[in-house]
């Protein structure tokens, strides 16, 4: 049996590497032993149909400046096939004041399609603040 040399350890290191970056940033997600990549929406997704399996999940993330009082919010959710599995406020890393972004994420419940659609406004204000608005459509199979 032969050992291994620098270079297959260090090809081993930097897969190992990747791996756990990408569990850090929420994009491989585990769930009963199994590890799968987690899709990911922006902006350019609005209106797209995504496929997933029952348990899997999506991550949506928009751009947000919550210190003008937008926000994004579920305005729709076709809960017998998709459920909120949380969100996160990203805020800027510039001067005050600027814009970050949001991210929700959703998981298949059942097998079926349903729609997931967002607003953005000012919950204060009512919905006739709305000023912009993104939705996907999910088909989950078993």
């Amino acid at each position: 049996m032969s050992g291994w040399n620098l270079a297959e350890l260090m090809r081993v290191a930097a897969l190992l590497g990747a791996i756990l970056s990408l569990h850090d940033s929420g994009a491989v997600a585990a769930e009963t032993g199994k590890v799968h990549v987690m899709q990911s929406l922006t902006e350019a997704d609005n209106e797209r149909t995504v496929d997933l399996r029952v348990g899997e999940s999506v991550r949506l993330t928009l751009p947000e400046n919550a210190t003008t009082g937008y926000r994004w919010a579920i305005d729709r959710l076709d809960r017998d096939v998709v459920e909120e599995a949380g969100s996160e406020a990203h805020p800027s890393r510039g001067p005050m004041g600027s814009a970050g972004q949001v991210s929700f994420d959703f998981r298949a419940k059942q097998a079926g399609s349903g729609e997931v659609a967002l607003k953005y406004w000012r919950h204060f204000e009512g919905d006739a603040s709305i000023v912009k608005r993104f939705s996907f459509r999910l088909n989950v199979k078993p």
